[in-house]
């Protein structure tokens, strides 16, 4: 039996999924602010018409569905209840955060390249709640990634052609 295999069946199994509850929940805290923001920005007229405001609200929107499908997952699991494909489920939404992480930065730039001097205080609060998202994805991507061992890579090279499926 392997270590990631045991580490599903125990206690142990129950920190790990804590961990990650509660790095993602400190995220979605500040993604909470950062839509609130990114809301208004659509009001100000050097950033409204930016290119990238709506891939960079989008993005959000990704974020903060992931972290409650991954949060969901957990509080299931946690509270006893079978799910088929758990282990794939958490990996693919934590992979999923992944590719949004890497989204965000590039989005969010691209929105505020052109912003007027009266909302830098906004850009930067902005910049610094995204860093703080950004930060809590890969915290609770290395949580995942120690749970699952080797086993990860192998679960996440399952579930990878399903990402690739564009949304409606």
């Amino acid at each position: 039996m392997s270590s990631s295999y045991s580490k599903w069946y125990t206690n142990e199994r129950d920190t790990y999924l804590g961990a990650i509850y509660h790095s993602l929940e400190k995220g979605m805290a500040a993604k909470e602010v950062v839509c609130s923001i990114t809301t208004g920005f659509r009001s100000v007229p050097s950033i409204r018409t930016a290119p990238g405001l709506n891939p960079y609200h989008a993005t959000v929107a990704d974020i903060g569905y992931g972290f409650d499908a991954i949060n969901g997952t957990i509080n299931r699991i946690l509270t006893g209840e079978s799910i088929s494909m758990a282990k794939e489920m958490l990996v693919f939404d934590l992979d999923t955060l992944r590719i949004s992480e890497a989204q965000i930065l590039p989005n969010f730039e691209l929105a505020v390249k052109g912003a007027s001097p009266d909302t830098n205080y906004l850009v930067e609060q902005s910049r610094y709640l995204n860093s703080q998202i950004s930060i809590r994805i890969n915290k609770s991507i290395r949580i995942g990634k120690e749970l699952f061992g080797a086993e990860w890579e192998s679960i996440r090279s399952k579930v990878e052609n399903i990402q690739a499926v564009p949304r409606l």
